[in-house]
């Protein structure tokens, strides 16, 4: 590339001065002037130029980028496991008396209704801590007709008399299956129909959890 100059002579002649520029040969690339400008280039081998203020500018921040990731990683070895078990809340189910009592204490000849079995101060049974699954058996065989069915329902609840699938929390009992009571104190109500001479028989409900 030339740098071309024109000058005017007082008497009116023009000079063209050709300047051919002049570069220093460099280990990358060259330093060169032309005219009133320098110039400082860097050539690579694949033939892109880069400028040295550049390529300094992205060395220092690589190095940067080096630097931090190297201080601030810290490489951790597990020594152990500890696994915490979960833990429940105790379950009880107790009796607050045996035998139980039952009210009415007596029936008539040929009559229907409901008959409650409790304890004389107390409710016949206490579930706490938290409801448990628990499996009712009738033993002794004394279960059967005129009973019809047996329940438990709340001891403190606001209906405790009358037919027993309408009394506070009533859940009908099935024989040897088992069922979730949650916690509160119960009574029985058995429902009977058409009593005998011989009354109402006594007989046995065992609990099993």
């Amino acid at each position: 590339m030339e740098n071309t100059t024109a000058f005017c002579g007082h008497d009116g002649t023009q000079t063209i001065s050709r300047h051919q520029p002049h570069f220093v040969p460099g280990s990358f690339g060259s330093i060169g002037r032309i005219g009133n400008l320098e110039f400082n280039e860097v050539r690579t081998e694949g033939g892109v130029r880069m400028k040295t203020k550049n390529r300094m500018v992205l060395t220092l921040a690589v190095f940067l980028v080096v630097v931090s990731v190297g201080i601030g990683t810290v490489i951790a070895v597990t020594l152990f496991y500890h696994h915490m078990p979960a833990v429940g809340v105790a379950q009880t189910m107790l009796p607050n008396c045996d035998p139980l009592t039952a009210t009415p204490a007596t029936v008539t000849v040929a009559s229907s209704g409901q008959i409650t079995f409790l304890c004389a101060s107390a409710s016949a049974f206490t579930v706490a801590g938290s409801s448990i699954t628990a499996k009712p058996t009738f033993l002794d065989q004394g279960f059967r007709t005129p009973y019809a069915s047996l329940w438990i329902f709340n001891a403190g609840g606001s209906v405790a008399t009358g037919s027993c699938s309408a009394r506070t929390g009533a859940v009908q009992l099935q024989n040897n299956t088992f069922m979730t009571v949650p916690t509160g104190n119960y009574n029985y109500c058995a429902e009977y129909v058409d009593v005998v001479q011989t009354g109402l028989r006594s007989f046995l409900c065992r609990w099993e959890a």
